[in-house]
């Protein structure tokens, strides 16, 4: 059985492997030269510290454990609503729940952890008050698109060849 719990933020083996699952993400969806040149692992390993911490950034990791190995992850975070459409959001904007990122082991895949980790997030994003979630993605990245529809996820398309995948919760 899967469980679905934060991320131990004193453990930098859990950090690190996050952090290297984001950049198989951005390979899986990008390809090799784009996706995996695009963050050094350093960046990665720090984003995913940035948010675990509360004075940066009102957001969570969780990861998807079976068998004591970690299966998959998702980050959340509160974000402006336009994120991803302009520049410089507005601070007087509506907050949104978003799903910075979400990855399962291709062999734990089509098992449900995923969508586990789907609940769990917008579990999260309800007791932050959130009454919408969203993620942003690569226009075609179809996985991620199939997903989020068969919870209800509807697509707007974005400037440079992304979409935002969003509904309300």
């Amino acid at each position: 059985m899967t469980l679905i719990r934060p991320i131990d933020p004193g453990s930098d083996f859990e950090i690190r492997l996050v952090a290297q699952r984001m950049r198989e993400t951005l390979v899986e969806v990008l390809g090799e030269e784009r996706g995996g040149e695009l963050y050094e692992p350093a960046w990665l390993e720090a984003r995913v510290r940035w948010h675990l911490d509360a004075s940066a950034c009102t957001g969570a990791v969780f990861v998807a454990e079976d068998d004591d190995a970690l299966v998959g992850h998702t980050i959340v975070r509160l974000e402006r609503a336009s994120y991803g459409e302009s520049e410089e959001p507005g601070e007087d904007e509506p907050l949104l729940g978003l799903f910075s990122t979400i990855y399962v082991v291709p062999s734990a895949r089509r098992a449900g952890v995923a969508n586990a980790l789907i609940e769990r997030g917008e579990a999260w994003m309800h007791t932050q008050g959130m009454t919408r979630a969203a993620t942003l993605t690569d226009a075609h990245n179809t996985k991620l698109h199939e997903l989020f529809f068969a919870r209800g996820y509807s697509l707007t398309p974005l400037p440079d060849d992304f979409v935002r995948l969003s509904r309300t919760l």
